[in-house]
């Protein structure tokens, strides 16, 4: 994924925050501090796509046409020397104020769209794009089809025919420009055009085990209709755009779908190693999800198991049957995990991103953190590959500091968050907020046993 940083100012509870999303990023903090507001704003940005984030009305209008105008002049340019390459540092300010503008004059729109009402605020949204030193546009002309291939950073965005570049009548038509120019958004930051692209980034709630007990009713009144609020309603409803897209994946796994080769293994390690059993779909006509113990061939119900296999069966599911997974969006993993499995999921958590999976998590739990910074640590040490044997560790399990982040969100005076980014030193990331809590326990803990023993 590309790299851009978030810019945020009085949003819901969050007084100001700077996002940059890594490999694995780990929202920490106080309860109600809004966690998981900047995870559905972050899964917006990337699953909603470019036309959403700013606007058709703003992509078709006057104040695009400098930037459409520079892309239709590198691909004339393109056109006269069969190839041509653009250094987009030279555009890098046009890109920042497009965008920008755009956001601003879109940003409660795209708030509303996300969260399904109008009561979500947000005073100012920002995004900084970062450095575009050694970043190219590469236009090449096919003279035998007269098609125009466009790259960036050498991955294939667009193919247009040359006529279409040529024509006369260009600046007049809006549509075309719009679409040069979410197709240049979409390949500088890694994300879609439109929320009906083939990537996935995957949003799985805190109240996944209800969502899982209760998704064939929901689908059955017609949750489109019924959750997602049209620009014309006047009536808000109570699901967000998050939860419909995990009731959409969800809903779109099926017993006949092939089982996706590169991700089975990562499903197969949280059975084997987390719910001592496996998650399948049954043969009947409603794919009912049942969970098949170890040793035993008939399986059991999702409302008759345990609370730890209906928490993980959508993430065994999904890895098991989707494709093109970009991210996911993981709030509390530890929800319902007894210490020994927490550490697990930590584990689990390492795997998925060095399978090229991002992962943006919410968690209170000091223990994933903790494993987290094992692998950290463990990378770093010399005699690494022999400590790796000996506790049963390999290339999979490691990370090193450029691939995570972590930020602290702590409630503060007049009801209002302050995120911090935590540095990450030669033994991880030190969390104050998970530390201050057990400072205090442990204090109570001696005062009560002190006055035991007088």
């Amino acid at each position: 994924m590309a790299s851009w940083k978030l810019r945020v100012e009085n949003y819901g509870k969050i007084k100001s925050a700077e996002i940059e999303i890594a490999p694995l990023t780990l929202f920490v903090g106080d309860n109600n501090s809004g966690k998981s507001y900047l995870m559905s704003l972050l899964w917006g940005i990337e699953n909603l796509g470019v036309e959403a984030l700013l606007g058709s009305e703003y992509l078709e209008s006057e104040e695009t046409d400098e930037l459409s105008e520079w892309l239709i002049s590198q691909m004339k340019t393109a056109i006269q020397k069969k190839k041509h390459i653009a250094p987009l540092e030279d555009i890098s300010e046009m890109l920042s104020n497009v965008l920008n503008k755009g956001l601003e004059k879109n940003k409660d729109n795209f708030v509303r769209r996300i969260f399904n009402s109008d009561n979500v605020s947000i005073g100012k949204l920002s995004i900084d794009l970062g450095d575009f030193k050694g970043r190219i546009l590469d236009i090449e002309l096919n003279e035998q089809t007269e098609l125009l291939s466009l790259s960036i950073d050498s991955r294939e965005a667009l193919e247009v025919h040359r006529t279409i570049v040529e024509s006369k009548t260009l600046k007049e038509r809006r549509y075309f420009n719009s679409i040069l120019i979410q197709v240049l958004y979409k390949s500088i930051m890694g994300i879609k055009i439109v929320e009906s692209d083939t990537q996935r980034i995957i949003y799985l709630p805190a109240a996944r085990t209800g969502f899982m007990l209760t998704k064939d009713i929901i689908n059955k009144v017609g949750r489109n209709n019924t959750f997602n609020l049209p620009d014309d309603r006047e009536k808000f409803t109570p699901f967000v755009r998050p939860i419909n897209n995990f009731l959409d994946i969800m809903g779109d796994l099926t017993v006949g779908q092939k089982k996706n080769e590169n991700y089975i293994h990562l499903a197969e390690d949280i059975e084997h190693e987390m719910t001592d059993g496996t998650i399948e779909f049954s043969d009947m006509p409603n794919k009912e999800v049942m969970y098949v113990p170890d040793g035993h061939k008939k399986g059991i119900p999702l409302r008759l198991v345990s609370a730890v296999v209906t928490e993980l069966c959508p993430l065994i599911l999904i890895l098991k049957h989707s494709d093109n997974i970009a991210r996911f969006y993981y709030e509390e993993p530890e929800m319902c995990l007894h210490p020994q499995l927490q550490s697990r999921m930590g584990k689990v958590i390492a795997r998925i991103v060095n399978a090229g999976i991002g992962m943006v998590i919410t968690t209170h739990s000091d223990i994933i953190l903790q494993h987290i910074n094992n692998m950290i640590k463990l990378q770093n040490r010399k005699d690494c590959d022999e400590i790796c044997d000996r506790l049963h560790y390999g290339k999979e399990d490691l990370l090193n500091c450029d691939q995570v982040r972590v930020y602290q969100l702590k409630a503060r005076a007049k009801g209002k968050t302050v995120v911090e980014e935590l540095s990450c030193g030669e033994n991880g990331f030190i969390v104050p907020t998970f530390n201050d809590a057990l400072d205090s326990i442990m204090s109570e803990a001696y005062e009560i046993q002190g006055d035991l023993h007088e």
